[in-house]
């Protein structure tokens, strides 16, 4: 995790203002009410309704808006402004009042986090968290029931990687992924069950609607400018991996979604 933030600030091209996802909040959103969705349905199946679930990194409230339909209530801890901005929104317009959403980061210095929860939930939040160890103890102490991870197995950090040598010259610092996660967990003396979410065609899979919105999200993942003198390099390498599939741009590598249940040991 230190090899990759360091590398990632030595190749940043600008600065941000604080909330790296203000530019992409927007794109998180989701409808509390929709039913295709495979990860969602995994999670309702464990959720119970007498339930108090506790949403680290909740985003715009993917998941912790569908699951206050279905739980007694729902606390969303948010760092972003922008995102939580989202999320209230989607909130309001949807009439979900059983949420409490609290600008704050993890792990908490409130107290009060402590057996808060009967399920305490992250997806997609563990890759470059430093230091974790402190991070998973906050987790564990919060629920009374068990702990769900949802992850890919590998970073989607890593989802440009090919093309970094060429852009940068040197190869990216990967980040940890599902797999690590796991590994971790049973380091700590975790019981784990970890099952895949999706199969085949059906798997969630990276997808864009044009070349630009690629380019785009590989410009951010390499840490350019948006008038990077890379940007030129970046679309012939960005265009030559991509794959082009029912009318949408797709990626030769495809990470595995992974649901990870473990309880305090």
């Amino acid at each position: 995790m230190i090899g990759n933030r360091e590398q990632a600030e030595r190749l940043r091209e600008e600065q941000g203002d604080g909330d790296h996802y203000r530019p992409l909040a927007s794109m998180f959103r989701a409808d509390p009410r929709r039913t295709d969705d495979q990860v969602l349905d995994a999670l309702l199946a464990i959720a119970q309704p007498s339930d108090t679930w506790i949403d680290v990194g909740a985003g715009a409230g993917r998941f912790s808006l569908p699951l206050a339909l279905h739980v007694k209530s729902v606390i969303a801890v948010e760092p972003s402004r922008a995102m939580r901005s989202e999320f209230a929104n989607l909130q309001i317009e949807h009439g979900i009042t059983n949420v409490d959403l609290r600008d704050d980061r993890w792990p908490s210095d409130d107290p009060a986090v402590t057996d808060i929860g009967d399920v305490a939930l992250i997806s997609h939040v563990a890759y470059d968290i430093e230091p974790f160890s402190g991070f998973l103890d906050t987790l564990e102490r919060s629920a009374r029931r068990e702990c769900v991870a949802i992850l890919f197995d590998s970073s989607p950090s890593a989802l440009f990687w090919q093309v970094w040598p060429e852009i940068h010259g040197e190869d990216q610092v990967q980040l940890p992924g599902g797999n690590e996660f796991v590994a971790l967990l049973q380091a700590r003396g975790a019981g784990v069950d970890v099952s895949q979410v999706g199969s085949g065609a059906d798997r969630q899979r990276f997808r864009f609607g044009s070349v630009e919105a690629a380019m785009d999200w590989a410009r951010r993942r390499l840490w350019l400018a948006e008038n990077s003198v890379k940007l030129p390099a970046l679309h012939d390498a960005v265009t030559a991996l991509l794959i082009e599939q029912d009318g949408a741009w797709t990626l030769p590598d495809q990470p595995t979604q992974m649901l990870i249940r473990w309880s305090r040991s």
